[in-house]
């Protein structure tokens, strides 16, 4: 029998069309007469059937090769990345710096001659001779390694990042605790589905040469080899994910501190599906559950109040909103009697394919609203809500259904509208003073702090939360559409105009943003509403971290790279790489979300001693 995890097509596809296996090929290659045959990855490495022979073909395969490619950036980096690694190796962690000095000026006389056809390619001659004669001088270890350090700080900050991380690697730094030393080789975190196996065999092979001496696993790695892990299990390859999961379960109960209840949540689900899918034993897993069951007897019974608020603080008195009225002339004007009776236009706020919104006051009472016209175009649609038989213009039942109680402070609410001639008038209230976030964004160099974005996505996952549990998918949750109070940072969604029903099978039709657009909807032209909207808090996140956004095709899911914050904690880039999940299946539901140590402020603690310890060097 055919062992399968339960997918639906959409995963099926995507194992086809997105994802390429990372090993479980063999590499043949002819170089300096001698043959390597089955150089693949012997991942995981932490596990106790890795074979050294085999880590070592691979090595040494990945150092010939990087050589041939000197002239291309970084090439001669990893070149010498993987001649370090193989000493390494071979010494079982116990190296001299004199003989990684040696090893750095030899590779420098074989390497001058290749690469001086490329004049990007020989900007490594500026670091490596350098750091030979550093790590030869007659200083105290503590203070050669010191030195290597801040050599290293320095290369990173001319944004030489390879380079910084050899010598964060001679120096045997711990992964993480240095700004943007999470994966070797790389400042951002190379998320595309070709480009992230690369890294983590890089970053993997040097948490194994840490291993040697300090017998342990690196606690901010693991959230990059579940993803991994994930990734394989979404490719049928479940043997090579469940291994995985062993590996970082026996990690992560080795420091425990260090790592989130939702982190172990994630582990567990998966090894859980992967276990009864393969049928194995695992001893290990007992463990992982009780150090869970732990940590959530620990959580503060008060953390869901981030979420749990009074619906109706902050919102206004709505109305009750009017029947769809009978639409012969004579009602016609009687609608435009009443609402110029009611409210007085101001003048224009924006104007877009949707229409346009105008300033407003509700004659009765003063009251600043803000108007909205709607076009009667060939787009315009009429839907009927459930439980109900009258039809009403789509963004005036969504409203309408997020308007009903308990109301949502974090969602813009429908006070009243009119069907007039052309145009369908919605009346909102119009929060002051407020701005769109994408503006409020642009007045701060296009990037938001990790506190401001956090204090912001508290009430967009609020909102998408509230909006889907009323039957409502927004399907445009970006910038533009949420308004802030620059003030308050109250925080309120707005524009339901491409939004449409919850249903409970896959939408088969995208209108949104297009860097929004999951990947599952790419690949396959389907997606289910939860899993698309998590996606797109995922993006949304980074958006407002880095002001720009992460994917725009396709292709970019591919070959993507997360442009993250130096200063980012490990919880914000867990919850991140969480969201973002290639498999809508494994991506965090909204009670994930709201459980989330991100959220909740409850801290693995590791950012703050990792910023200790740089600070200290």
């Amino acid at each position: 029998m055919t062992l399968r995890i339960r997918t639906s097509r959409i995963e099926q596809k995507l194992l086809h069309l997105l994802i390429s296996p990372a090993r479980g090929h063999s590499i043949v290659h002819q170089c300096e007469s001698i043959e390597y045959e089955e150089a693949y990855f012997p991942s995981p490495l932490m596990s106790n059937e890795m074979k050294m022979e085999d880590l070592m073909m691979f090595i040494q395969y990945k150092a010939k090769e990087c050589f041939r490619e000197s002239r291309k950036c970084d090439q001669v980096e990893a070149y010498f990345f993987w001649q370090i690694m193989e000493l390494f190796c071979q010494q079982n962690g116990d190296v001299m710096a004199c003989e990684i000095a040696l090893l750095l000026f030899k590779g420098y006389d074989l390497l001058r001659n290749n690469t001086v056809r490329c004049r990007d390619a020989t900007k490594w001659k500026e670091w490596c001779i350098p750091l030979a004669k550093l790590l030869c001088s007659a200083a105290p270890d503590d203070a050669r390694r010191e030195a290597v350090i801040k050599m290293g700080d320095d290369l990173a900050r001319r944004n030489r990042t390879f380079a910084a991380h050899i010598c964060y690697v001679v120096a045997k730094v711990e992964l993480g605790s240095r700004s943007k030393f999470e994966l070797i080789g790389t400042a951002s975190v190379p998320f595309g589905t070709e480009v992230m196996p690369e890294s983590i065999e890089r970053t993997e092979t040097y948490e194994y040469v840490l291993s040697l001496t300090s017998g342990q696993a690196q606690p901010s790695f693991q959230v990059f080899k579940l993803c991994h892990a994930s990734r394989y299990a979404v490719i049928d390859m479940y043997e090579e994910a469940f291994k995985y999961c062993e590996v970082i379960s026996k990690a992560v109960i080795t420091f425990p501190d260090k790592i989130t209840r939702s982190f172990i949540g994630r582990l567990i689900s998966l090894t859980c599906k992967l276990r009864d899918l393969l049928e194995e034993e695992c001893e290990w897993l007992l463990e992982l559950e009780e150090l869970h069951r732990t940590k959530l007897a620990e959580a503060q019974c008060g953390h869901d109040e981030v979420f749990d608020i009074k619906h109706s603080e902050g919102c206004l008195e709505t109305v009750e909103i009017p029947n769809l009225q009978p639409t012969d002339p004579e009602h016609l004007l009687d609608a435009n009697l009443r609402f110029s009776s009611r409210y007085k236009r101001g003048k224009l706020l924006g104007k877009g394919g949707y229409g346009s919104v105008y300033r407003g006051v509700r004659i009765a009472d003063k009251k600043e609203v803000a108007i909205k016209y709607v076009l009667k175009n060939k787009e315009y649609k009429t839907i009927t809500i459930p439980g109900e038989t009258q039809e009403l213009p789509l963004e005036v039942a969504l409203m309408k259904m997020t308007s009903k109680p308990p109301h949502c402070s974090n969602v813009l609410q429908l006070l009243e509208w009119f069907d007039i001639d052309q145009h369908i008038i919605l009346i909102l209230e119009r929060p002051s003073p407020c701005m769109d976030i994408e503006d409020f964004s642009n007045r701060q160099n296009g990037c938001l702090s990790e506190a401001q974005t956090r204090e912001i996505m508290v009430q967009v996952v609020r909102a998408a939360r509230h909006s889907c549990d009323h039957g409502v998918l927004h399907r445009d949750i970006k910038p533009e559409n949420l308004l802030i109070n620059p003030d308050t940072m109250e925080v309120k969604l707005i524009d339901f105009g491409c939004g449409e029903l919850m249903q409970d099978k896959p939408y088969t039709f995208y209108i949104g943003t297009k860097p929004y657009i999951p990947p599952e909807y790419s690949v396959c032209g389907r997606y289910m509403g939860i899993s698309a909207t998590i996606w797109g808090l995922g993006i949304l996140m980074v958006k407002l971290l880095c002001g720009k956004y992460p994917f725009n095709s396709l292709q970019d899911l591919k070959k993507g790279r997360l442009e993250l914050c130096t200063d980012l904690s490990r919880e914000c880039l867990e919850l991140i790489m969480w969201c973002l999940e290639v498999n809508p299946e494994s991506r965090p539901t909204f009670d994930d979300l709201v459980r989330h140590e991100w959220f909740t402020g409850v801290s693995s603690g590791l950012n703050e001693e990792n910023q200790r310890s740089e600070d200290t060097l």
